[in-house]
């Protein structure tokens, strides 16, 4: 997986939060999520009207998703909300930082919501980043669900009412795909869209073989 991954560490949103000195749990995985992560925002950045600024703060939240996991296992994305909240960032001002730590606390589970301590702290105008970008990273994290590197690239197509994502992978990427589907949820409520995974499976040198996922 280690040159999937390697593929995304030059871009500079994730140079970026490399520079910071936060201890992550599986770098290879994290590396990945971000790297989808990117990829599903600059190719809906248009249609979805996501901010410039959100890009960042995805790219963060995707490589600190799971320092959770150092302390408790089955409530690690609380815990990863609090160990970055703690954190002394250099890059990154206080409130970037709070942005940052909501977003990799509803990468799995709750939906942002002000019963949240923490979500609820966050000025208003900074919310909408937060569940978007949650949004995005439930589903880039779905994609690697094996911490396995299977996919490779994502494709996005725009549609009338939904967006179809082509998952190109060596093989064909059944859990990821799931777990996408799964966690699509949060994708659907903020944007108000349908979503759809169809996997493009490498062969050698051979033509792709595409196999679709039926829409929920």
């Amino acid at each position: 997986m280690g040159g999937i991954a390697a593929e995304g560490q030059d871009d500079p949103a994730i140079i970026r939060a490399t520079a910071e000195n936060i201890a992550i749990p599986d770098l290879e995985h994290s590396l990945q999520v971000a790297r989808l992560s990117l990829q599903l925002h600059d190719q809906l950045r248009d249609t979805l009207h996501l901010s410039p600024e959100s890009r960042d703060l995805l790219a963060a939240a995707a490589l600190w998703h799971d320092v959770g996991q150092f302390r408790n296992l089955p409530e690690h994305h609380k815990q990863s909300f609090e160990i970055i909240v703690a954190q002394l960032l250099k890059g990154y001002s206080r409130l970037e930082q709070l942005q940052i730590a909501n977003i990799a606390r509803y990468h799995r589970r709750a939906h942002p919501s002000r019963e949240h301590p923490g979500y609820r702290n966050l000025p208003r105008r900074l919310r909408p980043d937060v569940d978007r970008m949650s949004a995005l990273l439930r589903i880039a994290e779905g994609l690697d669900a094996g911490h396995l590197g299977v996919v490779r690239d994502l494709q996005c197509e725009i549609h009338p009412g939904y967006i179809t994502v082509r998952v190109r992978a060596q093989s064909y990427p059944m859990l990821e795909i799931e777990r996408a589907q799964e966690r699509a949820g949060l994708f659907r409520e903020v944007f108000n869209r349908d979503i759809e995974f169809a996997a493009s499976v490498e062969r050698g040198d051979a033509q792709a073989n595409d196999r679709r996922h039926e829409r929920e």
